[in-house]
């Protein structure tokens, strides 16, 4: 990093302290990581890599935007004043507290987005195309990822999914587009099905736990590798 760079950001940093805000690493401390944050839905990784980034690209989502400011400028992530309870309290809300995290293995979500943006783009006048893309579009801004995305980079399917009973073949279908599978309760910490859309969606923040369900060998590195 620049010494401008860094000067700049600290003098923000400083200001923002003298108005009662707080730097997010600092709130976090030392000992604790970005996951409760990402899986409870307050952080979601960002669309690009950006040169001085920090929080490995992860930005605040809306919900999270209720107790987090974001400046791009400076790529400060600040708790507003007086939220500071009110965000811990959120935190004691993280639904896996001993999965693991790693910042460091998820990817910028740019070709997400651009898969939804094609998906609206081959709907046409299909309504139904049309509103599922969007809910796909809403969800990864939530922090959640389209199990394709998964599947393209661990190799991990629908196949070894229902092989493991994280999820189980559906007998009768309640529309004639909805997905054949239905999420078990084995799957449930990691997967979430939107039956409405036929989205199969790995929750926000789990998409590592989920490989190293699945596939712990192969998962291992990802699992050890330092933050």
């Amino acid at each position: 990093m620049s010494a401008a760079v860094f000067e700049a950001r600290w003098n923000r940093i400083r200001h923002m302290r003298e108005n009662g805000y707080e730097e997010l690493s600092d709130f976090l401390g030392l000992q604790a990581g970005l996951g409760p944050a990402v899986r409870c839905g307050l952080l979601r990784r960002r669309e690009e890599n950006g040169e001085f980034q920090r929080y490995h690209g992860y930005v605040p989502t809306e919900k999270g935007s209720e107790y987090l400011v974001h400046l791009p400028e400076k790529e400060l992530i600040m708790v507003r004043p007086g939220k500071s309870a009110s965000l811990f309290n959120q935190l004691k809300k993280d639904p896996m507290p001993d999965a693991v995290f790693k910042a460091t293995y998820a990817l910028p979500t740019r070709e997400q987005f651009q898969a939804v943006e094609l998906l609206h783009e081959q709907a046409g006048r299909d309504l139904w195309k049309v509103q599922r893309a969007q809910e796909l579009h809403r969800r990864l801004l939530l922090g959640y990822s389209d199990l394709r995305t998964f599947t393209t980079r661990t190799g991990v399917g629908e196949g070894i999914l229902l092989r493991l009973e994280l999820c189980a073949p559906l007998e009768e279908r309640p529309h004639d587009r909805a997905l054949s599978v239905v999420v078990n309760s084995a799957g449930a910490p990691y997967l979430e099905l939107v039956e409405r859309w036929a989205l199969l969606l790995v929750k926000p923040g789990m998409e590592l736990p989920l490989w190293a369900r699945c596939e712990p060998e192969r998962s291992a590195y990802w699992c050890g590798v330092p933050e």
